[in-house]
Order: structure tokens, then sequence, then C-alpha cells
């Protein structure tokens, strides 16, 4: 069996330091966030993406090949219907994106200009993507399509909404464009992951689908939003005051979900909100790997146990 872990090489050739400090700005972070927080989230976001394949390939190896699919990514998504509804929304817009950049993918009966002859590109865009497919089909108990609401999704909405609200157009701008920021590396099916294998995958030891390239690509996306989210989160805990439920509530950065009215900032637009460091960056990942204790505390009989293998984004 092949470890992912055994690979030498780092890809330390590409990086993608740029789209991730502009995904943290697009989350809520400062337009300028920290240098060394955007190098630790892009550490962090590789070292969980190398741990999904390498999960994954031991299930594909289960099933006898070596080559990590769609199905294998999503499987290790399998206990977290909020998450594949989220894929599965997010397959519908690139594939509607796909479609509006591409029409000849949207019309199959499209024949090549050449009679008997159909390009290789015309092959790849008539493919359609399977991510659905796989999650009805690991969806037994049907609970994906009960999920009507996705509360963080919104509150993250609700967040960008009141950031931009007293913004200029230049501002907006720069602010849509970083919103737009993602770990995809260009629009077609045939070129829109290749940044992203070269990162995860630099010796090319590892067959990796382009669909599970885009299911990785999702994931590296969910992981930087999730890292923002708990930093917010710990910056709300620390404004409690004792005997004061509502007191993480007063202006600070984040929206009370009881009353959309409540600023999410204390300064107009963004202007206010210190960048993230990276002293937030690992108190996020010391609550969210800290082994639970039981009712036994310190002394659970379990607590010598291996950590499991646990992703921020599922």
């Amino acid at each position: 069996m092949v470890s992912y872990f055994t690979i030498d090489a780092t890809g330390e050739n590409t990086n993608f330091q740029k789209e991730i400090s502009n995904m943290m700005h697009g989350f809520g972070d400062n337009p300028n966030p920290n240098a060394a927080t955007v190098v630790l989230v892009e550490d962090i976001v590789l070292q969980q993406l190398r741990s999904m394949i390498q999960e994954a390939l031991n299930y594909s190896m289960l099933k006898g090949t070596n080559v990590i699919s769609n199905h294998e990514i999503i499987y290790l998504m399998r206990k977290n219907p909020v998450k594949l509804k989220r894929l599965q929304n997010y397959q519908i817009k690139m594939d509607h994106i796909d479609n509006t950049r591409n029409p000849t993918a949207a019309n199959p009966s499209t024949t090549s200009i050449l009679t008997g002859i159909v390009l290789e590109e015309e092959k790849e865009s008539k493919k359609k993507r399977t991510h659905i497919d796989v999650i009805k089909d690991l969806d037994e108990m049907d609970e994906v399509s009960l999920v009507k609401f996705d509360a963080i999704d919104y509150l993250r909405k609700v967040r960008a909404a009141k950031i931009t609200e007293s913004m200029s157009f230049e501002k907006y701008e720069a602010y849509h464009k970083a919103r737009c920021s993602s770990f995809r590396s260009g629009y077609g099916l045939s070129k829109g992951f290749v940044k992203l294998e070269s990162w995860i995958n630099p010796t090319k030891e590892l067959k990796i689908t382009q669909l599970a390239l885009e299911v990785l690509c999702f994931l590296a996306y969910e992981t930087v939003a999730e890292i923002v989210d708990a930093v917010f989160l710990i910056r709300q805990d620390s404004k409690k005051k004792s005997g004061d439920p509502f007191s993480k509530f007063e202006g600070g950065y984040f929206c009370n979900p009881q009353s959309l009215n409540n600023a999410v900032y204390i300064k107009s637009g963004y202007e206010g909100v210190p960048a993230i460091t990276v002293a937030e960056v690992r108190e996020v990942l010391r609550r969210y790997f800290t082994p639970t204790t039981g009712i036994n505390g310190l002394f659970h009989r379990n607590m010598s146990n291996d950590l499991p293998v646990r992703f921020i984004a599922i």
C-alpha cells in the first residue's frame, strides 16, 4: 500500500498564499491578512488534503484499485449531511458556470466540425460530473434531502452583507474579487485543477481523477472558511462577561443570530477588523483537536489511544 507521507517532495514551487489571503479577506478578515497567518493556514490546508488523500487511497485499495476517485473523497464526508448538501449545491453552481462558458457541454447534440471526428476537449465536456449521484448512493437514509437550511452558510452571507453595506464601489469591487477566490486555477473541466494537483501530488505518484480534485478543491475552500469562522467564535467568547449572557453580542465582530440588526463590526465596513493572528489559528486547532475526555475527565479509559484522523472541513 502506498503511503502518501513517505513522499519526499513538498511541492514547494507551488503555493496558494495569494488565494488563501483573498479567501480570508472574503470571509471577513482584514483586507491585508497577516502574512504569517496565511502561511500557517496554507500549511493546515495542505496537511488536511494530504490526510484525506491517504484515507481515500486506503479505501480505494480495498476495492482493488489505486485510483482515487470522487467516490472515495465523498465517502469521507458521509457522516455530515450538511456538507454533502453544500457540495451538491456547489456542483450545481459549477455546472451552470461551465455550461455558460462552454455551450457545447450544455448541448450534447453538437457535433464536431469534422464529420465523424470528436475532439478530446469535446469528449471531456460531455462527461457529466457525478458528485450528486455518489451522494445519493451514500445517503441511504435520505438525510441530505432533509437539509433545508444551512445555518453556518447563512451566517457567512449575513456577515458578508454587513461588511459591504457601507462600502464604496472600489472597495466592494476588491471585496467581490476576494470572494471569488478559490483553489480552482481556471474554468473548464480539463484545466481547472492543474495547480491544485501539483500542490498536493507533486510527484504524480498517486492517480487522482479530475472529479476527485474538484471535491478536494471544495474541501480546501471549506477548510479556510471553517478556520476563519472558528477564529470569530473565539473572539466572541473572549467578549463574554461573567453574569451577562448577552455580553458577547455587544458590537464586536459577529452577528447575533437572534437579531440581524446587531452590527457585525463596531466600525462601518471592514476597516476596524484586526487581522487574524497566528495565535488565534493555533487556538482554533487546540480546541478542535482536543480529545474528548468523557465522564471520567482526565482518567478517561481511552485517553491513551491515538487520536482519530479528523478533518476540519468534514
